[in-house]
């Protein structure tokens, strides 16, 4: 089995090695970062800071952190994209993500109707030239950060 890029992906992060749209905000038990392979701006992933592949694994204080920060993260990408509202998922089936982490994606109220509940998955793991422009993912980054950090003093 290859390492698990979500732990490889931490380890930069630990070490403060993560642009900002990677290294959005981190609390105890959860680090938001931007999907880095999506079409989508603002397609947030939430990744448990410790490795497991099973949301059952999760201790009583990661899950009641897990439960605000869905919250918080989703009043923040609405007021800094205007989505309608976000929708959330959760896998932990990737052979290169075999983790637990949660995409927090904006539904935008002018998606497309391809676009449209679990068809969104389509503007995810799309080629390079498709993907987000970095600027505007650290941008959305840090203003996501700012509104984290004041909510959660």
């Amino acid at each position: 089995m290859t390492e698990c890029m979500s732990c490889v992906l931490l380890r930069k992060r630990d070490e403060g090695e993560a642009p900002p749209w990677d290294s959005i905000y981190r609390s105890s038990y959860w680090d938001v970062a931007h999907a880095y392979n999506t079409s989508l701006l603002g397609w947030l992933v939430l990744i448990v800071r410790r490795h497991m592949q099973s949301l059952n694994e999760l201790t009583i204080a990661e899950a009641a952190d897990l439960g605000a920060l869905l919250r918080e993260v989703s009043q923040a990408l609405k007021r800094h994209t205007g989505c309608q509202k976000t929708y959330i998922m959760q896998f932990a089936e990737s052979a290169d993500h075999p983790h637990v982490h949660f995409h927090i994606v904006p539904r935008m109220p002018d998606q497309a109707p391809d676009d449209i509940a679990y068809r969104v998955m389509r503007r995810l793991g799309v080629p390079l030239a498709e993907r987000c422009d970095e600027t505007e993912m650290n941008a959305l980054a840090l203003a996501i950060r700012g509104e984290l950090e004041s909510m959660r003093q």
